[in-house]
């Protein structure tokens, strides 16, 4: 199993974990065990290309703007097999609405793949279970060629 890649890894129904410090915010997901850390001190240059990317923001009042480059281009955009070229550099926000959710826009404009930008906004909850965490996702392989394989249209050579 390839980690999701930042857009596919927030949206999908598996929760995530943000916890902040004053020199980051670390957002932890329970799909792949994915990790992303958004360095908010002096902007940074990536080490390298990485699944989660290089993020360097700042937070302006409750909005928390981000910047991200050096993705890997295999990661998706969504569960439909998306993709974006090396091209990629995305920004993005997380803005506190109001106590117990927040609001995340993202969006890609140089990309090589589309004919526009590419723009996700969606609003994030927080859990208020008692014991709510995050647990190891493990992914069976081949699961869907299981399930589904032999709902698949049979090849005409």
């Amino acid at each position: 199993m390839l980690p999701a890649g930042r857009a596919r890894a927030t949206y999908l129904p598996y929760p995530f974990q943000i916890v902040q410090s004053p020199q980051n915010i670390l957002m932890s997901y329970e799909y792949a065990g994915a990790v992303r850390v958004v360095n908010l001190g002096a902007p940074t240059k990536a080490p390298g290309d990485s699944w989660m990317g290089w993020s360097n923001g700042r937070w302006e009042g409750e909005h928390a703007g981000d910047r991200r480059d050096s993705m890997l281009d295999n990661t998706w955009f969504d569960r439909a097999g998306n993709f974006h070229s090396d091209a990629l550099h995305r920004g993005g926000a997380l803005h506190a609405a109001q106590r117990g959710h927040a609001h995340l826009r993202s969006d890609d404009r140089r990309s090589k793949v589309f004919s526009r930008p590419w723009k996700i906004s969606m609003p994030l909850y927080r859990r208020v279970e008692k014991d709510a965490r995050l647990l190891e996702f493990k992914c069976v392989e081949f699961a869907e060629e299981l399930m589904y394989g032999a709902l698949r249209k049979k090849s005409s050579n």
